[in-house]
């Protein structure tokens, strides 16, 4: 694999928790390209380019809310820099929700950081969220307080207050990454994924929950700049919150109206203020003033042009899939259950 420029992190121990996911995979081939040695960690191995044999990363099946298996897999990888994205989603609220938020966003996060501190780790990135804000106020910046709204976002902003209990308590010198919305190819399913899919399907109205409410979507090469920077900073920014964003407020309308431009659709967009959720984001936004000034970092893509390459991914799987339907259903195969609704 092609290198780029040398630079701080060049022959670094580097550990990405939820390395299957869209960010933790991207991430993790990111730093492998910078000369890193690096480590994903996630539950499940999945089938992402970045964990294929051959790709420079190893990888360490591990469920973190198991402290055993975390330890054993921080011991034997004995990282300098740990990056930690796992974490349970944002989902409908319910005890179900409630209680995975906590495994997965809380429990996981003190476990990986009593292992990485029993192995001597230096430098801890926690993968938070914007969304500890709630409905504070915008633009996001660090000495805003934190009004989570949901379970997610209550259970995030929790898992920072361990990691400054930890930096405190045991000199890890801990810092927050706080990005908004991060999308691209490859990314999981979301309003940019709910929008180009009802293209497709040829939706006439598409529905929108609320539709007024704004997000500032960050563009997943631009993010991995920014994780990039900041642990090339390293210990200089302990402590501190980095909110990072595509720096372009719109609205979920707007930004739905213009996906529909893009893929030359004509449905049209109606929004249900009625069906807002209370634990919405009202308004998302963060001009990255204070990133400029902390490691030189500000976004460098367009939304435009980010959502062309997302649309495009997306549309190409698509038609991946129906081709993979259309044959295999000629040839009388039973299909993989999670391909009948394509």
């Amino acid at each position: 694999m092609k290198k780029t420029c040398p630079t701080k992190l060049e022959g670094k121990r580097i550990l990405v928790t939820g390395a299957s996911g869209f960010i933790g995979s991207s991430l993790a081939a990111h730093m492998v390209k910078l000369g890193a040695v690096v480590g994903g960690m996630d539950r499940v191995k999945r089938t992402v380019p970045e964990m294929d044999e051959g790709a420079g990363c190893r990888f360490f099946e591990c469920d973190l809310t198991n402290f055993e298996e975390t330890r054993r897999g921080l011991e034997e990888f004995r990282p300098e820099i740990l990056i930690h994205l796992a974490a349970h989603p944002d989902a409908g609220e319910e005890l179900n929700q409630y209680h995975a938020a906590i495994r997965g966003n809380i429990l996981a996060t003190v476990n990986a950081l009593e292992a990485f501190r029993a192995c001597g780790g230096e430098l801890f990135l926690y993968g938070d969220s914007c969304k500890v804000y709630g409905n504070t106020g915008v633009p996001y910046e660090e000495a805003l307080p934190e009004r989570p709204l949901s379970s997610y976002a209550i259970a995030k902003a929790a898992g920072w207050e361990y990691c400054k209990l930890f930096d405190r308590l045991h000199d890890i010198a801990a810092v927050s990454v706080r990005p908004t919305l991060i999308y691209g190819p490859g990314q999981g399913v979301n309003i940019i994924s709910y929008i180009v899919n009802s293209v497709l399907d040829g939706h006439r109205r598409i529905k929108l929950d609320g539709g007024s409410q704004t997000r500032d979507p960050l563009y997943i090469q631009d993010a991995l700049r920014a994780f990039t920077s900041i642990a090339q900073k390293g210990k200089d920014l302990r402590g501190r919150v980095i909110n990072i964003s595509g720096g372009f407020e719109i609205s979920v309308a707007d930004l739905a109206r213009l996906i529909v431009g893009q893929m030359g659709g004509t449905a049209l967009i109606e929004s249900d203020p009625g069906r807002t959720r209370p634990t919405e984001t009202l308004r998302s936004f963060c001009e990255n003033r204070e990133a400029l000034e902390a490691v030189g970092w500000r976004p460098q893509t367009t939304l435009e042009e980010g959502l062309k390459q997302t649309v495009k991914h997306l549309s190409q799987l698509r038609l991946q899939s129906y081709s993979y339907f259309r044959e295999n259903s000629l040839r009388g195969q039973n299909l993989d259950p999670s391909m009948q609704n394509v």
